[in-house]
């Protein structure tokens, strides 16, 4: 922990909030976390803020009943930049929060990642690995919506920011002396895309994988289903598993029962949900085949296993990683496989064509393409 400032280490007064929104206004990088809620609702519940500079490390209370927007302001400045550890689960708690969204960010695991750490490296290794400090995992069952908090409790969570600018000072060396740096914050902005967060019904199919690889009016099924789940979710702020399982829905789009007796030979589907929520099942399912039958929806089913593509793929990962070998990089921070599947289906929307990857790496997969 720091030593000891003008600022007590749980901020849920208004006096300290306003002083320290003072405070903050004057450096133009701060780290922060959050913890949160997400056992029984769709949207995380914001918990607690923890915010550091040199020297200062505080908890803010977000339901302390405090006027925050001044506060808000500072987080969401374009001109401030957030250090972060792994910072998309922040960043979706602040969207569900806020409604807004971290507008310059640099992540510590991104920049490690760049490094040659693990992609997933966690910040307490990372502390041990940079600084070689050790910081344990007490408090990781505290429900941090509840008060009071212990001092134990602020201690354990003021601790997952106290170090970050530390940490992300050597980082940034580091990236620049390999002249890396500008590819960490590329990576990080990708981080601040407000598409990764915000619920797109619509969009809610990609969440189960095998949908593309079903036959199309299965699909069509299988995508309706999914859109009304993550509807109801939302509107109920529910997880989207008491909603209805993945393993249901896939069901039902294979099954396509007619009626309410054809719903109870559904086995994902627990007889409850069927009787509450039957009648608009059958509804979903009539009308996605109605559409798929009037030709308003295209769809074309994704082969499991094509030897082509499986030559291919593999020939490409082996590029991948003799290249980020030469960096010393671990080759999914340069190209997933799933970068490589995304290259394959459509290489205009896969990462490895865009920003400084195109130049590393996605110029010569392309060409393997073209071979």
């Amino acid at each position: 922990m720091p030593a000891p400032t003008r600022f007590p280490l749980l901020i849920d007064q208004q006096n300290d909030l306003d002083a320290l929104c003072a405070e903050l206004a004057a450096h133009d990088r701060v780290a922060l976390d959050t913890e949160f809620v997400r056992t029984n609702t769709y949207a995380p519940q914001l918990g607690l803020l923890q915010l550091a500079t040199n020297g200062l490390a505080v908890c803010v209370d977000p339901l302390a009943n405090l006027d925050m927007q001044s506060f808000w302001a500072l987080l969401f400045d374009p001109q401030r930049t957030s250090i972060v550890h792994s910072a998309k689960q922040d960043l979706e708690v602040l969207w569900f929060s806020r409604g807004d969204i971290i507008h310059n960010l640099l992540d510590t695991q991104v920049c490690a990642g760049l490094l040659g750490y693990p992609a997933q490296i966690g910040y307490a290794g990372l502390l041990k690995e940079l600084l070689s400090i050790e910081i344990g995992k007490t408090e990781t069952r505290t429900d941090w919506t509840r008060r009071p908090l212990t001092e134990q409790q602020l201690k354990y969570a003021a601790e997952d920011v106290v170090h970050l600018p530390e940490l992300f000072g050597i980082l940034s060396m580091r990236l620049q002396e390999q002249g890396r740096y500008a590819w960490a914050v590329e990576d990080s902005l990708a981080l601040c895309d407000v598409n990764l967060y915000q619920p797109v019904p619509d969009d809610a199919w990609q969440k189960i994988k095998s949908i593309p690889f079903l036959p199309p009016a299965q699909q069509a099924r299988a995508r309706s289903l999914a859109s009304w789940r993550e509807s109801r979710a939302v509107d109920t702020n529910k997880p989207r598993q008491w909603i209805i399982s993945d393993a249901a829905i896939l069901q039902l789009a294979s099954s396509n029962p007619a009626s309410a007796r054809d719903l109870e030979k559904i086995t994902d589907l627990p007889p409850a949900l069927a009787r509450k929520h039957g009648s608009a099942l059958i509804e979903i399912l009539n009308a996605a085949n109605k559409a798929f039958a009037d030709g308003d929806t295209r769809f074309e089913q994704q082969a499991v296993d094509i030897p082509r593509e499986k030559v291919l793929s593999k020939r490409l990962l082996e590029r991948v990683a003799t290249v980020a070998n030469t960096l010393g990089i671990v080759p999914e921070i340069l190209a997933s496989r799933r970068d490589i599947n995304a290259l394959l289906r459509n290489p205009a929307t896969s990462r490895v064509t865009q920003g400084w990857r195109r130049a590393i790496i996605g110029e010569a997969l392309l060409a393997d393409l073209s071979d």
